[in-house]
């Protein structure tokens, strides 16, 4: 998640002539000057509820987001679902499960890493209110302890990291504006 006082910058910051020319992405450092997250932000032509709907569909990710070939539903309580997620990539698949915990007030998804590959990665969600009925995405990824393979390829700059996370952030966020500005519009979801 971003820290408050960077979201607070951020909406003192019109970003919307930037916006209109395609995504943008935020890499932010941890500790030492490592890597620590990616922040992406889109701009969609559908309404917060049309996009929140979208997003909220979680089975339905291996339908829409790039390399996602399994989204199931393994648990689903008031407060959160975990889902059994498989990205196909080079060699083994990654296969993993995350917990989702959507506040549906805020339009606001936090994920955590439950089991399997990307022990201790983090995700999240959250749809803005835009200018002309559309919303404002943003996804948060800080993805780490890839598979062997691709950490043998690691260097001292993360460069592997940094890309696939900022990769990650930019294919999702242009496969949920793609699906949501196709022909038929989402439904919205009832809050729960």
């Amino acid at each position: 998640m971003l820290t408050a006082a960077l979201l607070t910058l951020l909406t003192q910051i019109d970003l919307a002539p930037q916006l209109e020319k395609g995504p943008l992405v935020l890499v932010e450092e941890g500790k030492a000057g490592k890597f620590g997250q990616a922040t992406g932000f889109i701009l969609v032509n559908a309404t917060p509820e049309q996009t929140w709907a979208q997003i909220i569909k979680f089975e339905d990710y291996k339908n829409f987001l790039p390399k996602v070939t399994e989204s199931e539903v393994k648990r689903r309580t008031e407060k959160d679902i975990d889902l059994h997620v498989t990205i196909e990539v080079p060699g083994p698949d990654t296969d993993y499960v995350v917990r989702y915990t959507p506040d549906h007030a805020t339009k606001e998804i936090v994920g955590t890493w439950v089991s399997g590959d990307l022990k201790a990665s983090r995700w999240y969600w959250k749809v803005e209110s835009a200018p002309g009925n559309k919303s404002l995405l943003m996804h948060t990824l800080a993805v780490k302890n890839f598979s062997g393979i691709v950490q043998s390829v690691e260097d001292d700059s993360q460069t592997v990291t940094v890309g696939v996370n900022v990769g990650s952030v930019l294919a999702a966020l242009k496969a949920v504006k793609k699906k949501l500005e196709a022909a038929e519009p989402v439904a919205p979801a009832a809050a729960k």
